[in-house]
């Protein structure tokens, strides 16, 4: 199950030029689209079809397809050559298209003429022009066919001049000989007129719209590839901030546990044998308490580690472990960002250690920290509180500053028992206020006697 902070891996594609792809792509629909429109009709009515040329000229057309398949594959070096290859191929695709539509019911077939327009559309992944040059081999094609299966329409042309009665006589005068799928079918010569001229302007209106289609499609490629070499900058940047950070971080493969790259304190401070990590197991090259914790906030969804203790050089850390998710070049990794804090809780141990209940406040009266003792005289003791609240809520304000002495001792009662206030101020650097430490030592009643200091009774707070 995937969290809601997990990263979510985008795959990079294994080519560069995606022109010739979708070319590829378009013959293969192409080819899916001429085997419907010939087996559907065929279904579904008494359309009959030659359906061994039909299936020769499938053939061809797959024949085609595995030949751009080759031309495009990333191992061969792109070209004037296999421009000039493809564009080659993409007429003959072309022709065989023709050769189809000839035996699938030629003329009494018009709505088969639809399936010209996706090789010109996917010209546009050749070039610019290739649109319209692919538009006029599909036009003689389709003339070429339709001449050879009319006589209606050669008898026509001989009317027209000279070249019209040369091209006529090349085909013959005779009846066309193919079988036609329907044989009471006839149409005068204005019909299959008609018929290609709609069929031109069309496919030269798919050119001008392929055109355009293919300027937004450059505009899109140009952004992407932007888009991508600003994206590879990024990763060098972030991963030299990595290498030249002032603290221990990791960059470490969350399936495999390896680092990938780590900043250099990593191998002065935390480094096991004191070598740089890179490209060892991140659990080898450093020593965790508990590195089924780190293991699991690798492989998992990240987090933090408040508490683990690491042995590097025989001496023992301890440290806070951060772990963050990011995604580079498709693969995931983690950031793991190590804190040392081995002298705050060696401080905060020996608060903890000490007989007497300490607080750190601000000028505010506000609680910074506080040790353990403090917390079991004082359940409600947390990091924020107002100290006035924990102590007495009816003292007089800040009485926690010492004024004019860097010091003020008093007495409070707590539970019936008497503890001695120290409250020592501290200052900041650079500022004009300070910090407090409030310590509370029980004392004896008999020692409040002798006491010559001022005491001031306060009531715990309920």
């Amino acid at each position: 199950m995937r969290t809601s902070d997990a990263t979510l891996l985008l795959p990079a594609p294994a080519w560069t030029d995606p022109r010739v792809h979708l070319l590829d792509d378009t013959w293969l629909l192409t080819i899916f689209a001429i085997l419907l429109a010939t087996a559907l009709p065929w279904l579904g009515s008494s359309f009959e079809v030659d359906f061994a040329a039909a299936a020769l000229g499938l053939l061809a057309l797959a024949a085609l397809h595995v030949a751009f398949t080759a031309l495009i594959n990333p191992a061969r070096a792109s070209g004037v050559w296999r421009s000039r290859a493809l564009t080659v191929l993409h007429a003959l695709g072309l022709v065989v298209v023709g050769f189809i539509w000839h035996h699938a019911g030629g003329l009494q077939n018009p709505a088969f003429l639809m399936v010209f327009v996706l090789p010109v559309v996917g010209a546009i992944f050749l070039s610019r022009w290739q649109p319209y040059l692919m538009a006029a081999v599909a036009v003689l094609v389709v003339g070429w066919v339709a001449l050879s299966q009319a006589p209606e329409l050669r008898w026509y042309l001989t009317g027209l001049n000279a070249a019209g009665g040369w091209l006529a006589a090349v085909f013959g005068t005779e009846a066309a000989t193919l079988n036609m799928p329907f044989a009471g079918f006839y149409a005068p010569s204005n019909y299959f007129v008609v018929l290609l001229e709609v069929f031109a302007i069309l496919l030269f209106a798919c050119a001008v719209a392929a055109e355009y289609l293919g300027t937004v499609f450059d505009r899109l490629h140009a952004h992407v590839f932007a888009a991508r070499a600003e994206a590879e900058r990024g990763q060098e940047l972030w991963a030299a901030l990595i290498e030249n950070l002032p603290l221990p971080a990791l960059l470490v493969d969350s399936d495999t546990l390896q680092v990938i790259c780590a900043s250099e304190q990593v191998a002065l401070r935390l480094s096991a044998d004191g070598s740089p990590p890179a490209g060892q197991n991140i659990l080898e090259a450093i020593h965790f308490s508990y590195p089924d914790v780190i293991q699991g906030l690798i492989s998992g969804a990240g987090g933090v580690a408040r508490l683990s203790a690491i042995r590097a050089s025989g001496v023992l850390r301890m440290t806070r472990v951060r772990i963050q998710h990011v995604a580079q070049r498709g693969r995931r990794f983690a950031l793991v960002i190590i804190e040392d804090i081995t002298e705050a809780f060696c401080a905060q141990a020996g608060l903890d250690a000490a007989d007497y209940a300490a607080f750190v406040v601000d000028s505010h009266g506000q609680v910074l920290a506080f040790n353990r003792p403090a917390h079991g005289l004082f359940p409600g003791s947390e990091v924020g509180a107002s100290i006035a609240s924990l102590l007495s809520p009816d003292s007089a304000n800040h009485w926690w500053e010492p004024n004019l002495t860097a010091r003020r001792k008093m007495h409070l009662e707590i539970m019936q028992r008497l503890y001695q206030v120290t409250s020592s101020s501290l200052p900041l650097p650079g500022e004009e206020e300070r910090i407090h430490v409030i310590a509370l030592r029980p004392v004896a009643k008999s020692a409040l006697s002798d006491s010559t200091m001022t005491t001031t009774t306060l009531a715990q707070s309920s």
